[in-house]
């Protein structure tokens, strides 16, 4: 490598043919800024503990520098840093690893994605079908929330509903377009159907004494 070379453009260019080698010379070189990354990403999803856990956030820059191996060959100089241009990607990876707080699932539900798995590469999360059931079998109160979800709209709107909320609580920055590629709809559509069967959920709770006890669930803060 010359001395004019820029180091990251040529770590990228090796990680970009596929070389492992580069890998580890981007996380010495420059795992420091995407740790940096890492963290703040942890500080957004409310996880303190693990911003305060030195092996929790060693172990997610890995995570964050393999995302960027991975998609090396998509980035060009000139433009963003790595970090900054596979940020959201990056982000999907944290969420994935490190899921929400579980332990407030019953709580809460805003963290209901924490125990799902992610199945199309990190970017796009299904968040639909057995794991859902699995948590509605889990938690009596999910199966509560299910039965109000589903007690109004259509089975359609209603799979929408549920998976635009569980795609908030994993942390995707935008939900309506994870959705809208899942269901064949535009983002703006997603969301007037959210909206409006959130809207008539809220009405059933409130309606029905069946559902009282959700009445001051954190699902409806939201």
């Amino acid at each position: 490598m010359s001395e004019s070379e820029d180091p990251l453009e040529s770590t990228m260019a090796g990680m970009a043919a596929g070389d492992a080698a580069f890998l580890f010379v981007f996380i010495e070189q420059f795992g420091p800024t995407v740790r940096w990354v890492v963290r703040r990403i942890v500080e957004e999803m409310g996880r303190h503990e693990l911003v305060r856990n030195d092996g929790e956030l060693d172990g997610l820059t890995l995570d964050a520098c393999d995302v960027i191996f991975l998609r090396a060959g998509g980035w060009r100089p000139g433009g963003a840093r790595p970090w900054v241009w596979a940020h959201k990607a990056i982000r999907a990876e944290v969420a994935r690893s490190i899921g929400h707080r579980t332990v407030e699932l019953v709580e809460g539900l805003d963290d209901l994605a924490g125990e799902a798995d992610s199945r199309n590469g990190g970017a796009v999360v299904d968040l639909a079908g057995d794991d859902l059931g699995v948590l509605i079998g889990r938690h009596p109160q999910v199966r509560l929330l299910d039965e109000a979800i589903r007690a109004v709209g259509t089975p359609a709107h209603q799979e929408i509903y549920w998976e635009y909320r569980l795609q908030q609580g994993l942390g995707d920055p935008s939900p309506a377009d994870t959705v809208g590629r899942r269901f064949g709809k535009r983002p703006a559509t997603i969301r007037q159907i959210c909206k409006r069967h959130g809207d008539r959920v809220w009405a059933k709770v409130c309606d029905d004494e069946r559902f009282a006890e959700l009445r001051d669930h954190g699902w409806f803060a939201a």
